[in-house]
C-alpha cells in the first residue's frame, strides 16, 4: 500500500496461520514442483500426504486425497484447544467439517465451515513458535521472505460479517480496503483479504517473489500453468495466477 492508504489494524496475534492445505492428486508431481520452488525437501507423512517448511511463513501440507468439491487450500488457525475451540465456533454460526483428529509432527487438528460455508482448519500447532507480523507486501510495505506464502484470499459472502466473525473468534483486525474486499491481520503470520465475488474459488494462497514475470516462465517450465499474463497494479504489487501440477490454483504477488 501506499503510505496515505490506511493501514489494517493488527489482530492479537494469538491465533495465526501456521499451516496451508493444498490439494495435490497428483501428489507425486506436486511435491517434487513445490519441493524445487521452495527449495525444501519434503516430508512424507503417509502414503497420502507430505509435509514442506518454507524458509518463512506457514508450512505447507499436501493433500492427495482431498474430498470432492473440497476448496484447493485450506488455511489453519492455532488455537491452545482445539476441540474447546469447536463449539465455540459453532455457536457463533459456523458447522463442523471434520471433528479432531491427530498428525504426527502436526499435533491436533479439526475442520470447520465458516458462516459463508467457506472451509477453514484449526491446529495446537504442537508448541509452534508464534511468527512474525507479515504485513501485506504492497507499496512501501516491508516485502516478505521470496517464495513464501505471503497472503490469503478467502471468499466470504459478506466481508464485514466475516470480519466481525474472526475478528470475535481469534482477535484478527480487518479493515474495508476496496468494493468487495475486507483486509485482515491476524497480528502474526500471514493474512488476507475476504472477497464477496467468486463463491467457486473460496481459498487462493498468494507466494512472494521477486519477478512476477520470470517465476511464471520457470512454473510454466516445470509443470505448472500460467492463468493470464501478470498484472500491474501501480503503487500496489504486481499479480500472476497460475495452476500447479494437480491443477490447484495459486497466485503470486511481486513488485
Amino acid at each position: 500500500m501506499s503510505p496515505d492508504t490506511p493501514q489494517v489494524p493488527p489482530g492479537s496475534g494469538q491465533h495465526p496461520i501456521p499451516l496451508v492445505v493444498v490439494s495435490a492428486r497428483r501428489l507425486a508431481a506436486s511435491t517434487t514442483f513445490y519441493s524445487d520452488w521452495f527449495g525444501v525437501t519434503a516430508m512424507p507423512l503417509d502414503k497420502s500426504l507430505a509435509v514442506l517448511v518454507p524458509a518463512a511463513g506457514p508450512g505447507i501440507a499436501l493433500r492427495a486425497d482431498p474430498p470432492e468439491g473440497h476448496p484447493g487450500a485450506v488455511p489453519f488457525i492455532r488455537v491452545p484447544d482445539v476441540a474447546a475451540a469447536l463449539p465455540e465456533l459453532v455457536a457463533a454460526g459456523a458447522t463442523v467439517e471434520r471433528d479432531p483428529w491427530s498428525l504426527p509432527m502436526v499435533g491436533t487438528l479439526a475442520r470447520f465451515r465458516d458462516p459463508s460455508g467457506t472451509i477453514w482448519g484449526l491446529t495446537s500447532g504442537l508448541g509452534i513458535p508464534t511468527p512474525p507480523r507479515v504485513p501485506m507486501p504492497f507499496g512501501a510495505n516491508p516485502k516478505p521472505t521470496p517464495r513464501t506464502i505471503c497472503s490469503l484470499e478467502m471468499f466470504a459472502a459478506d466481508g464485514a460479517a466475516a470480519g466481525s466473525f474472526f475478528g470475535a473468534r481469534f482477535g484478527w483486525g480487518s479493515l474495508a480496503t476496496l468494493p468487495a474486499y475486507l483486509t485482515f491481520d491476524p497480528g502474526a503470520g500471514i493474512g488476507g483479504v475476504f472477497q464477496s465475488h467468486t463463491p467457486a474459488q473460496p481459498a487462493v494462497p498468494y507466494v512472494y517473489v521477486e519477478d512476477v514475470s520470470a517465476t511464471l516462465a520457470t512454473i510454466e517450465a516445470a509443470g505448472g500453468r500460467r492463468a493470464g499474463d501478470p498484472m500491474p497494479v501501480p503503487g500496489l504489487a504486481t499479480f500472476g495466477y497460475f495452476t500447479d501440477p494437480s491443477g490447484t490454483a495459486m497466485g503470486l504477488i511481486g513488485p
